[in-house]
């Protein structure tokens, strides 16, 4: 049975690829390993490195690719927020207080003069107030200020 299409082209889809040649004969090495074109040993003696070393960039170089292939959400990602647009978004918070603020004290005034009789009246002897407890000591400074105005000043 004949295979119909391009042949594959394996690890030479590399030289396409941007990089340095250090990085790309890496890559082609790994790639080969995991084919199982070449041995582990015989790549390791090729780069220079130990075994442990290769088995350290090999799973980076996999987690890597399988990071990348993660599902993302579609389209561009959202601008992070300017300096000025987090200024605007607090400028408009305040408005929206300040026009709630100001609705509500439209409507205590109209409430206090449709029906004055529930405003408080103002009471200028805050002993007077109901559930005010006066002290002995008050009842009598409040007597003699009483006296004292009474007299006639000579």
């Amino acid at each position: 049975m004949t295979r119909r299409g391009r042949k594959p082209t394996g690890t030479n889809l590399l030289e396409h690829l941007e990089g340095s040649e250090r990085a790309k004969a890496r890559l082609k090495a790994i790639l080969e390993t995991l084919s199982g074109e070449r041995s582990i040993p015989e790549v390791c003696e090729e780069l220079g490195i130990q075994e442990s070393m290769f088995h350290r960039v090999r799973s980076e170089v996999l987690q890597t690719a399988l990071d990348r292939l993660e599902p993302r959400p579609l389209g561009r990602p959202p601008l992070p927020a300017l300096p000025h647009d987090v200024h605007l978004v607090e400028l408009e918070e305040d408005n929206r207080r300040l026009q709630l603020e100001l609705k509500a004290a439209e409507v205590r005034r109209e409430l206090a003069e449709k029906l004055p009789r529930l405003a408080k009246p103002q009471n200028i002897d805050p002993a007077s107030e109901p559930g005010k407890k006066t002290t002995a000591r008050a009842l009598k400074r409040r007597k003699r200020l009483q006296r004292n105005m009474n007299r006639p000043r000579p």
